[in-house]
């Protein structure tokens, strides 16, 4: 696989990772790089690997050390706890604009409920 090809078994940061890539004649954007490593952890998934390629703020690294592992799983689970919030407050805001109507009619400021 393309990670054992980098020997990731120490933390790389992802620019360093497609800089190497790069070295080597692979040419990927930071959008496929995320596609390889949900390619690879699904194998981990469907335990066709031992190797999980875990990120944190010190990069990627493929491990089998079940902390690592455990850590980055939590960090995707916090990610996703915060975009559901996002997305809340924006559907709650969407709505919450729809509702009402300001319109200026002969200078006036017209406030109406929908």
């Amino acid at each position: 696989m393309i990670f054992e090809l980098l020997k990731l078994y120490e933390w790389k940061k992802k620019k360093d990772i497609l800089k190497e890539l790069n070295e080597h004649g692979v040419h990927i954007d930071e959008r496929n790089f995320r596609k390889i490593v949900e390619r690879h952890n699904k194998l981990y998934f469907e335990h066709r690997t031992d190797y999980y390629l875990a990120h944190s703020p010190k990069g990627y690294k493929l491990t089998k050390n079940e902390e690592e592992i455990r850590n980055s799983a939590l960090d995707y689970r916090k990610r996703g706890i915060n975009q559901l919030i996002k997305s809340s407050k924006t559907l709650k805001a969407l709505n919450e604009n729809s509702n009402f109507r300001l319109e200026i009619k002969n200078g006036e400021l017209i406030y109406s409920e929908i």
